[in-house]
C-alpha cells in the first residue's frame, strides 16, 4: 500500500491555481485565449474524428473486396499436371468422388473444373483434364 500512496502523491503534485491567484487583472485576454483554446481543441477534435472514421470505412471496404474476390487457382494446365501426376483418376465420376470424400484439399485445385476453366474459355474436357497428354504441343494447338 506504501507503493500505491506514493504512487498517487506524485500523481497530483502538479500545482494548481486557485481562481484567485489566476485573476491578475487579465479577465478579458484569459476569455479570449480560452475560447481560442476550446476553438483549436475542437478542430483537433473533429480531424481526429473524420480521420477515424475514415480509417473505418476503409478497413471495412477492403475487407468486402477481400471477401467478394475469387480464390485464385492454379491455370487449367498446371491443374491438368498436378491432377495427373497425384491421382490416377480416369473419370469425373471418380473426380467428384475424390473431392466428395474430401481428398482434394488444395485450394489451387477447383472443385468444379469443367465450371471455373469454362468460364475462363480454357476447358478442353474431362478426357482431356484427366488423361491427356500435358505437352507444350497440345497447349499452343488448342490457342
Amino acid at each position: 500500500t506504501s507503493s500505491v500512496s506514493s504512487m498517487h502523491k506524485t500523481r497530483h503534485n502538479f500545482p494548481r491555481l486557485s481562481m484567485e491567484e489566476s485573476n491578475n487583472g487579465s479577465d478579458e485576454n484569459d476569455a479570449d485565449s480560452e475560447s481560442s483554446d476550446t476553438n483549436k481543441e475542437n478542430v483537433v477534435i473533429e480531424d481526429l474524428s473524420w480521420r477515424v472514421a475514415k480509417a473505418r470505412l476503409e478497413e471495412e471496404a477492403s475487407k468486402r473486396s477481400f471477401l467478394k474476390r475469387k480464390p485464385l487457382k492454379l491455370s487449367y494446365e498446371q491443374s491438368q499436371k498436378w491432377i495427373q501426376r497425384n491421382w490416377a483418376i480416369k473419370t469425373e465420376e471418380e473426380f467428384y468422388d475424390l473431392v466428395a470424400n474430401g481428398n482434394l484439399r488444395t485450394p489451387y485445385i477447383s472443385k468444379r473444373p469443367e465450371e471455373y476453366y469454362g468460364e475462363r474459355g480454357e476447358w478442353i474436357s474431362w478426357d482431356h483434364y484427366l488423361t491427356g497428354n500435358c505437352t507444350d504441343s497440345i497447349t499452343e494447338g488448342r490457342q
